[in-house]
């Protein structure tokens, strides 16, 4: 246990496999993690080892209580063309866009990788929605190569080379940028 909390929020795309390394690399860079999947993302976690790191699907009941701390920062790996416009538009309605929003609003360091292809990429919301969550603070790392000047679309069959090459310390390097 360390005294940061890291919330992976995980959607459903290629990127989504390498769950389990990225709360291992989260561990090693002084992290405990909490995985947060969307819907989506569920079947991609299903065979992976992710110990013991706690995986929060759903919101509570209002009897139960909290279940995570406070986030020192949130990593979003993969963000999804949906999530991604729900996010930036403030919907709130699964927990994982609930747990960003917040995320938002308490000005937590926050990087994403998104992960769409061409043509969700072309669709105008695309860009709109990448400047809204950059002016809110969000770090946006290019899952090709890791640079934060733009977020290149991922070309349709190439999402599980694109997840295969991916460092996670792309992330780490964004996340400790933004510490205070």
């Amino acid at each position: 246990m360390t005294n940061r909390t890291l919330y992976i929020v995980v959607c459903g795309a290629p990127l989504a496999s390498r769950t389990a390394d990225g709360v291992k690399a989260a561990r090693a860079n002084g992290w405990d993690p909490y995985v947060i999947p969307t819907e989506a993302a569920l079947p991609w976690l299903a065979d992976q080892d992710l110990g013991d790191t706690r995986v929060i699907t759903g919101n509570r009941t209002p009897d139960q209580p909290k279940r995570t701390p406070p986030p020192d920062a949130v990593a979003v790996v993969p963000m999804t063309f949906n999530t991604l416009n729900a996010w930036a538009n403030g919907n709130a309605n699964t927990y994982a866009l609930t747990t960003l929003c917040a995320s938002l609003g308490s000005h937590t360091p926050t990087a994403a990788a998104p992960f769409a292809k061409h043509d969700l990429a072309g669709h105008p919301a695309w860009l709109a929605s990448l400047a809204v969550l950059r002016y809110a603070g969000v770090t946006i790392v290019d899952p090709h190569d890791g640079s934060r000047a733009a977020a290149e679309p991922v070309a349709s069959g190439t999402g599980n080379e694109i997840a295969s090459a991916f460092r996670w310390d792309w992330i780490f390097a964004a996340l400790e940028e933004k510490q205070i």
